[in-house]
């Protein structure tokens, strides 16, 4: 059952998808015509799934299922991936590209290679990055990290 998101309990499980471009209007109505379908059927053994989705920044794709009504599990999981694949294949997002890395400069977000990091002036290990690894909503609210705390710490010198 496809709920809006902000009704989603702060314990759903999250998946998080972040875009190396930015994420115009035009394909925000695109992606909900193609998302919302999938949503208000997605089930697990014939179990409808809470669930929802929504855009954040203009570069981050969330979708979230509330698990303490109905769980999921291998194929449902499988139906998301296969629909988020869509996603990025119809729009050329990198969806899952995992080693890009989301920094927060200047109040913007930029989408850069883990191994650029190093590259680019006035980046430090207190400069804050998106954590893309969050797995409940509530989380959203402290997402913002800085990258000494983070995976990709190593590639800066």
């Amino acid at each position: 059952m496809y709920i809006d998101f902000n009704q989603l309990s702060e314990n759903s499980r999250l998946w998080v998808y972040g875009s190396s471009r930015i994420i115009q209007e035009s394909d925000k109505v695109e992606i909900h015509n193609i998302i919302v379908p999938f949503l208000e059927k997605w089930n697990y053994h014939g179990k409808s799934l809470t669930c929802s989705y929504t855009i954040i920044n203009n570069h981050f794709l969330i979708v979230g299922l509330d698990e303490s009504i109905n769980p999921t599990g291998g194929c449902s999981v499988d139906g998301l991936q296969k629909i988020i694949l869509e996603i990025d294949h119809n729009f050329t997002f990198n969806l899952f590209e995992r080693l890009n890395v989301f920094l927060f400069l200047k109040n913007k977000v930029h989408c850069v290679a883990s191994k650029d990091l190093n590259q680019i002036t006035g980046l430090d290990q207190d400069t804050l990055i998106f954590n893309l690894n969050i797995e409940k909503k509530q989380e959203i609210n402290n997402w913002l990290i800085p990258i000494k705390d983070s995976w990709c710490k190593r590639f800066l010198n």
